[in-house]
């Protein structure tokens, strides 16, 4: 007979056993990517998709004004169609050889799209007031409450202001655990700034202002909206348009059970404890911890740093010619760019790269675009000190190839290192050629420390959206250039190291190459001298 010690031991080898095995993705326990509710009739939008607006230059329409400026126009049903659209909905489907795929209006990692869109709005030209579901598969809503119930979300991010709409982003984190594992928890949120750029731009372009707020009572907002909070949780509130008055503050209970079922978006879901523990932490639990949110931040830019790199021969101003001198009369916004109705019709990942050079009016009015003010209250002037950006430059015209910072103050680089880079480039992005191959590299860092400081752990999934943010404006002025662009995993440390001293204390958050795409868009292998010397030196025999 076996005894109770023997037995208890098989079953730890057997679950250890099961935890260390290596299969590829398994494909039976993939998520849906589409929330639906079966039992609601799917209400249809305006049907922007054969339109070409918007027209605005994506360019143009990256930059925007003032977050919240006064005036623009009222939205209606026909903007809210437009902005969802050019956000999150499937823009074209493609036959390949083992299935259909699903292009959307932003980039995802791995395509999972883990994001889910929520309307909440008063009444609107053509909608009824009330709470809605939007499926980007065939650009419907569902109404899962009827009423203006917009006090309610007020009452979970302390914002009293009638906005005529707000957009309540949630995460299904299964969907990108199921191929990221742990990682994926990042990746989420780098998928919602993905969106989040797109949003903000359709809102510029539809003179319609957007805001972003990133603080919320989560427990409240889960209960309206009817989901866990942990397999499916609230992630990111977006304000449309201008108010038009002040909301009874109302108790902030919840109006109700949501009694619509949806589909099962967690069948056959793992779980990975540190993900959840991280996301229970980042939890603002009362209307107390959200005021605390709100008021926090940096008042003014800490512009020490970025002063003294502003200076001396090693700095490139966005607003020079060739010859490197500043020229104020720069519009770097007008570099002739496509629509943005165009751009994200027809955007998408690139897969390999031209060695090609790409020209400096181009890149510097990339550059000027991804570091524009971001719409979020405690970001009022742009995302420094939080947010850093970094590039290794390999081939632009009238740019020494190296490694830069981008600084924001000032507008414009300042040179590191200087020489070839493009096999360090390729190793720090994960050993891929995408990087190697690239004109430019930009690798987004992050303040940790700084942002706990000031957000607490909730301060990490803000940073990782912002990384997004930025990195959907690379990938939407790349386009619209006519180049191409993508967004990599990488070796975190690495990255730092190597542009330290400058980024000591930063951490890696997202990596984006840009560049011309080669003709063959296919991945390419690579592999780097340093990973075969790495890989030498950990088969020897010495520790150095």
């Amino acid at each position: 007979m076996v005894t109770n010690q023997t037995a208890n031991d098989a079953g730890v080898a057997g679950a250890f056993n099961d935890a260390t095995k290596l299969q590829y993705i398994n494909l039976s326990n993939k998520p849906p990517l589409y929330k639906i509710y079966p039992d609601l009739r799917s209400i249809p939008l305006p049907d922007v998709a054969g339109s070409s607006g918007p027209e605005m230059s994506t360019l143009q329409a990256i930059r925007g004004s003032e977050p919240n400026s006064e005036g623009g126009s009222t939205p209606t049903v026909q903007t809210l169609a437009e902005l969802l659209y050019h956000a999150a909905a499937v823009i074209r489907r493609r036959n390949l050889r083992d299935g259909e795929v699903h292009y959307r209006g932003a980039a995802s990692a791995g395509a999972l799209y883990p994001t889910e869109v929520y309307v909440v709005c008063g009444d609107l030209d053509g909608l009824r007031a009330g709470v809605y579901h939007f499926n980007p598969l065939d650009c419907t809503l569902a109404r899962l409450r009827n009423g203006d119930l917009r006090r309610w979300v007020g009452a979970a991010s302390q914002d009293h202001a009638a906005y005529p709409a707000t957009l309540v982003f949630t995460t299904v984190f299964w969907r990108s655990a199921w191929k990221y594992r742990e990682r994926g928890y990042r990746y989420c949120y780098w998928d919602l700034g993905t969106i989040a750029a797109n949003l903000t731009a359709a809102g510029n372009a539809a003179s319609t202002p957007v805001g972003l707020k990133f603080g919320f009572v989560d427990r409240s907002l889960c209960g309206f909206l009817g989901i866990d909070g942990l397999d499916e949780a609230p992630s990111l509130l977006a304000t449309i348009g201008n108010p038009d008055g002040t909301l009874n503050p109302g108790s902030g209970d919840v109006p109700g059970m949501l009694p619509q079922e949806s589909n099962d978006l967690t069948a056959g879901a793992l779980e990975y404890p540190l993900s959840r523990e991280i996301h229970l932490g980042s939890w603002l639990r009362t209307r107390e911890d959200v005021s605390i949110w709100n008021e926090n931040g940096v008042k003014s830019d800490d512009n020490q740093k970025e002063e003294l790199d502003g200076t001396g021969e090693r700095f490139r101003p966005l607003r020079s010619g060739s010859d490197g001198a500043f020229d104020a009369a720069v519009d770097l916004s007008s570099h002739p760019a496509q629509s943005l109705g165009d751009c994200i019709r027809s955007r998408g990942s690139t897969r390999r790269f031209a060695t090609e050079p790409i020209p400096w009016e181009g890149f510097r009015s990339i550059l000027e675009a991804a570091g524009s003010p971001i719409g979020a209250p405690q970001l009022a002037g742009g995302f420094s000190p939080y947010m850093s950006i970094y590039f290794i430059v390999n081939a632009v015209d009238g740019l020494a190839p190296g490694a830069y910072y981008y600084n924001r103050f000032y507008n414009g680089l300042r040179l590191l290192k200087e020489g070839d880079l493009r096999e360090t480039a390729g190793h720090l992005g994960f050993e891929q050629a995408l990087p190697a191959d690239a004109a430019a590299v930009a690798f987004i860092t992050a303040d940790l420390q700084l942002i706990e400081r000031d957000f607490g752990t909730r301060g990490y999934r803000m940073a990782q959206t912002l990384a997004g943010i930025i990195g959907g404006r690379i990938y939407l002025a790349s386009h619209a250039l006519g180049l191409g662009a993508t967004g990599l995993t990488f070796f975190d440390d690495a990255v730092v190291e190597f542009f330290e001293p400058h980024a000591a204390g930063q951490e890696t958050v997202f990596v984006v190459p840009m560049g011309i795409p080669h003709q063959d868009n296919r991945v390419r292998p690579f592999r780097s001298r340093l990973a075969v010397s790495l890989d030498a030196r950990a088969r020897g025999a010495g520790q150095g």
